[in-house]
């Protein structure tokens, strides 16, 4: 029996695990060498998994259904849904220089780098979402 698209999804294990998995990041973490003799390796592959779990809630929440990619024909208010991307991704490259500058000391080495490829991957989709709801790819029949 499948789901009714506007029937709330349950995706309390994703956000569950995933927080768990991303505050394991934090110096206060635990984590095995395994085979690259390294726990910080390991805690942060821990955190990648963590962030694609709250990840795929967010979107099975967004949309109703479990995905990677927003397409951008599911989007419900395409203008209001760009500017607020685009503040998320300044944002969070905001939060990446502070975590690679002032608070170095207190995250794993590669946490700014990782923050800075998402927020630089969410202005990409603002942009090109603005281009193609506001821009030069705009459908003049739709």
């Amino acid at each position: 029996m499948s789901k009714h698209p506007f029937e709330p999804i349950d995706v309390r294990f994703e956000v569950l695990a995933g927080l768990i998995l991303l505050l394991n990041t934090l110096p206060f973490g635990f984590g095995f060498e395994g085979p690259w003799e390294d726990i910080g390796f390991t805690r942060g592959i821990g955190g990648l998994i963590g962030s694609y779990l709250l990840y795929r809630a967010w979107y099975a929440r967004t949309f109703g259904f479990h995905g990677l990619i927003p397409a951008l024909h599911h989007w419900k208010n395409p203008r209001r849904s760009t500017s607020r991307l685009i503040l998320l991704g300044i944002g969070t490259l905001m939060l990446a220089w502070l975590i690679g500058n002032p608070f170095q000391d207190w995250f794993a080495e590669p946490t700014a780098l990782v923050l800075t490829l998402y927020g630089l991957l969410m202005l990409l989709l603002a942009t090109y979402a603005w281009l193609v709801f506001e821009g030069g790819l705009a459908d003049e029949e739709e």
